[in-house]
This record gives C-alpha cells, structure tokens and sequence, in this order.
C-alpha cells in the first residue's frame, strides 16, 4: 500500500488558513475554518432564519451541530438571496428551478476583511 504524504510534510510553512483561530486559539482544522467557533456561529444564527418547515430546520439544525468541516452542514438560504431564477421543469412531486446564490457559500474567512470570500 502506498503511503501518502501530509501537506504539511511538504510544504514546511504552514498558510495562516490553517494556523489557530484568532477567536479562540484552538487549531482550524481546515482553511480559515474553526470547529467549534463555526458551529458556535450557526447556533447563535437558529433565530434567525427557519423553512418555516419544523422538519427541515431540525435537519438543518443537526448538520449544522454535527459538522466536522467546512462543507459538512446544510444551510438555509431565503428565496431572496437568489437571483436569474428559472424554471426547468415539473417533476412528480415538485417544480425545479435553477437559480445563482450571489452571495455564494462561506468558504473562508478574511481576518483582515471581516468577511466571508
């Protein structure tokens, strides 16, 4: 079996995406990604947004809880914050759209920025 080769065994200087969150100090266990202040974030956030579908908030809510990394958890996102929407066809149960996010999803966030980019 082969044996595989860290990115860190590399490459000897570790990309600030991947040193301690300046919230908490812990290691980010990927790119400008904290474990436990990410998921901290998303519970604060539970307020603020609901499918108005009890159901699918608790999913929602649960992979967000159970997330192990940046894209591990479902996020809900209001009809508003899409734009060019179009029909594409009607299935058997529902119609289908395809439609841009704009704001497109959290990949990594700007210390300096204060953003998501």
């Amino acid at each position: 079996m082969e044996e595989y080769i860290s990115y860190q065994q590399v490459n000897k200087f570790t990309p600030k995406e991947l040193k301690d969150c300046p919230e908490c100090g812990k290691p980010r266990i990927s790119f400008g990604w904290c474990l436990e202040c990410e998921i901290n974030v998303m519970k604060e956030n539970f307020p603020y947004w609901t499918s108005k579908n009890k159901e699918i908030d608790e999913l929602i809510r649960y992979t967000q809880l159970n997330a192990t990394q940046a894209c591990d958890y479902l996020e809900w996102i209001p009809f508003e914050k899409f734009e060019m929407v179009k029909y594409v066809g009607k299935g058997g149960f529902s119609s289908v759209y395809s439609a841009l996010w704009m704001e497109g999803p959290r990949w990594i966030w700007d210390d300096g920025a204060q953003e998501w980019t």
